[in-house]
């Protein structure tokens, strides 16, 4: 059996914050959904209904101490379905999102927030 090998160029910090999505459709509605991880360059999403891989999503992510969240773009990269209990009706999907268009204010803000997250919980 291989060894697993890490991919993300990014490392990602656990994070449990809000975040808008909508599917870059048209008439899509916003669902408020909660994140698991972050990084510079994407964010794992717990989902209550399943996306479909290479969706261009829409995303406004309200980290803690942020007034306004933060605005990016993002394509699906996987998806991996889960269940929480005994009853199929209670699936749920990890979906890792890859920013697509993320300015370079954003960025510095994931920074600041998990450098300060980080530094808490040493």
């Amino acid at each position: 059996m291989e060894a697993s090998v890490e991919r993300r160029k990014f490392p990602r910090f656990n994070l449990l914050v809000d975040v808008l999505v909508s599917k870059r459709a048209a008439s899509e509605r916003e669902r408020l959904l909660v994140t698991k991880n972050i990084s510079q360059g994407g964010v794992c999403i717990i989902a209550y209904e399943e996306f479909q891989e290479q969706d261009i999503l829409d995303l406004r992510i309200f980290l803690p101490e942020d007034n306004v969240p933060l605005q990016v773009t993002g394509k699906v990269a996987w998806i991996k379905e889960f269940v929480i209990g005994d009853s199929p009706g209670n699936r749920r999907y990890d979906m890792g999102v890859e920013f697509m268009d993320i300015d370079e204010e954003s960025i510095q803000k994931i920074n600041r927030h998990l450098f300060s997250f980080k530094q808490i919980n040493l």
